[in-house]
């Protein structure tokens, strides 16, 4: 028979002892690894010399490692990164895992040669809801072509399509490089990869990136107001219902939950970023919004929407201007710190589902928007932790 005191320490070993983490490695990369390794700051790993992953036996894409430890360590942070051959370090960021209470299982999807992503027109998309076409331009970060098992977790729609990657397409001819920014980044473990859907514009721009008609955004030559805009909504809808199911239809592996997708953009569509995350938070869990033209229709977005909509759940928002200009110009900084400060009021936290940035010098055109995309980039798709499920 078993002791009162043996079966207290008996129930208190299982209680702290035994916990397991099953690493599991995807990869389908050329030429096939001949052996994966693992290492690590914890759980007996170490940074020097990595442990031997399993093969799977019905697969020649999975690899596998079970961590063990005990409750004292749950909620730990532990970072680790596959090699190949122990040699070849994967590229981008450490993995990280917070331990969990109960045996479980953690995915990553490295790569080991690739850094660089690669951008592609896909082709032109009528809009039933506008009633034209526009060519739509797909980025794809360094891991997507190398490791075809991975989907994307992160997908961002941009505005101004023509304007993000090449600079003969681009107004004024310089380009944002988005993505000589992104593949940077994630080379350097600086932020997560992304995959970018970008929407060219068109002649009815203006229009279309307005959510509200302005009845004097402008003067003529003698002084008379001239109104425009108010099809933002049609758009932002053209967007969701076509645009992202057309990439997904092109075979693009992609995620597209609210909690997967974000939408940015600047001036004008910086504006209508800020609506579409604000007014339509089911469909997006981030927005960009890089000098935005808050001043249209008397700074309504702020005046208005700020005011009469409901705050929308789990939403990080990125504001940010130059300063170049003297007030009322400067790049449209002063409506947007207005539009940050309501947004404190709200509820967000700065540096928390809230971020602003100035860019001292900052002009209003696409060499400045490009120069400081890492900063949204850095602020939006921070490293995370790999999400874990129990076994």
């Amino acid at each position: 028979k078993i002791s009162a005191v043996a079966l207290v320490v008996l129930l208190f070993v299982s209680f702290v002892c035994c916990v397991d983490l099953e690493v599991q490695v995807f990869y389908n990369g050329k030429p096939q690894p001949q052996s994966m390794y693992l290492r690590g700051d914890g759980l007996g790993l170490n940074w020097d010399q990595g442990i031997l992953m399993q093969k799977s036996a019905d697969t020649d894409f999975l690899w596998t490692a079970v961590l063990s430890y005990n409750a004292s360590n749950v909620g730990d942070v532990v970072e680790m990164k596959p090699l190949e051959g122990d040699t070849s370090w994967s590229i981008g960021a450490n993995f990280q895992v917070r331990l969990p209470s109960v045996s479980s299982a953690a995915q990553f999807y490295p790569w080991f040669w690739s850094k660089a992503g690669e951008y592609k027109v896909i082709g032109s998309l009528f809009s039933p809801q506008l009633n034209n076409s526009r060519d739509i331009i797909v980025y794809t970060p360094p891991s997507y072509n190398e490791n075809t098992l991975k989907t994307m977790k992160n997908v961002l729609v941009m505005h101004d399509g023509q304007n993000l990657f090449n600079a003969s397409t681009s107004f004024g001819g310089i380009a944002w490089n988005c993505d000589d920014t992104i593949n940077q980044l994630v080379v350097e473990g600086q932020m997560e990869e992304v995959l970018i859907i970008g929407a060219y514009n068109t002649p009815d721009r203006l229009d279309e990136y307005t959510y509200v008609y302005d009845p004097c955004y402008t003067t003529n030559f003698k002084g008379d107001c001239e109104g425009g805009g108010g099809k933002g909504d049609l758009y932002l809808d053209f967007l969701i219902e076509n645009v992202v199911p057309y990439v997904v239809e092109s075979g693009y592996r992609i995620e597209t939950e609210r909690e997967n997708m974000g939408i940015l953009g600047s001036s004008l569509g910086g504006l209508i970023s800020c609506y579409g995350a604000w007014t339509r938070s089911s469909a997006y869990s981030k927005g960009g919004c890089m000098s935005s033209s808050f001043w249209w229709d008397k700074q309504d977005f702020n005046k208005d929407i700020l005011e009469n909509y409901p705050v929308p759940f789990a939403e990080t928002i990125y504001l940010d201007s130059g300063d170049c200009c003297p007030e009322p110009y400067s790049d449209d900084r002063y409506q947007t710190e207005a539009v940050r400060n309501h947004m404190e009021e709200l509820g967000f936290a700065l540096g928390e589902d809230l971020f602003y940035y100035l860019d001292e010098g900052g002009q209003h055109n696409e060499y400045y928007w490009g120069r400081r995309f890492d900063v949204p980039m850095k602020d939006l798709y921070p490293i995370t932790n790999s999400p874990t499920s129990p076994k």
